[in-house]
């Protein structure tokens, strides 16, 4: 029985991961990220991004590392990654999260889907946010998204069988290898999950009190929002679990 990759995007978490569970209940599972030069090179990249992935992706792989697996890093683009990778031990299936990004990442995923239809690998995509693909009309969305946004959490798998092959985390390349010379920002967001948790809890508690006014003047808006975008955006927190905590807190 061959074995499963886990592609991860934008959810660099192990909290109600789909695509992680179902891959690791059916068997072993490369868990992998693609640093790919084409998305950096896109004109919404920039160096402080890649130092707040870098660090999420440090995390992520000592998780891992506490049930078994451990996190594949390959540079290039994902087709000839996936290429190399099935030449040297074919897998059976590829799982991941649907991404609401831009065109190039749309573009990209419908790139691995063409091949994995060529060469009989199986293309698993879960949802993550309210969005619902494939839509023709709005009439029904609320519904679809309450839903979604109310189910309970995935749970973490307590163990992963990783690939016996696995090479684990490679060099990482700097912000400048990926043609990012704007710096880095030195009092930018840290990545990673617990840094992610550390600022719900501090906006649920403490700076929610403030957010209505001070949300409104660029002199308090910074600290009043709640500064939870980039561990969205990168999928450190869930969406799910974001707004179930914060109907929890208000229920209080």
């Amino acid at each position: 029985m061959g074995y499963r990759v886990v592609w991860f995007k934008r959810d660099l978490r192990l909290h109600d991961h789909a695509p992680l569970a179902a891959a690791a209940q059916a068997g072993p599972v490369l868990c992998l990220y693609v640093v790919e030069p084409g998305l950096w090179a896109q004109p919404d990249a920039s160096a402080r991004q890649w130092g707040f992935v870098h660090e999420s992706l440090l995390e992520l792989d000592r998780e891992l590392r506490t049930r078994g697996g451990r996190l594949v890093v390959c540079v290039g683009e994902v087709v000839e990654v996936l290429v190399r990778l099935h030449a040297r031990a074919p897998f059976v299936a590829v799982h991941a999260h649907e991404e609401t990004g831009n065109d190039w990442t749309y573009g990209r995923d419908r790139a691995v889907a063409a091949w994995g239809r060529a060469h009989g690998v199986d293309w698993h995509q879960w949802p993550q946010f309210g969005v619902v693909r494939g839509l023709c009309e709005r009439d029904g969305w609320q519904r679809l998204r309450d839903a979604f946004m109310a189910g309970a959490p995935v749970r973490v798998p307590t163990r992963i069988d990783p690939v016996a092959w696995s090479d684990g985390l490679a060099a990482f390349p700097g912000a400048r290898d990926l043609g990012l010379a704007d710096g880095d920002a030195p009092r930018r967001q840290r990545g990673g999950r617990r840094e992610g948790l550390a600022v719900l809890d501090d906006f649920l508690r403490e700076r929610s009190q403030h957010y209505r006014g001070g949300i409104s003047s660029p002199l308090s808006a910074a600290s009043a929002c709640s500064r939870l975008s980039p561990y969205l955006t990168y999928g450190c927190l869930g969406l799910r679990e974001v707004e179930q905590s914060t109907q929890a807190h208000l229920a209080v």
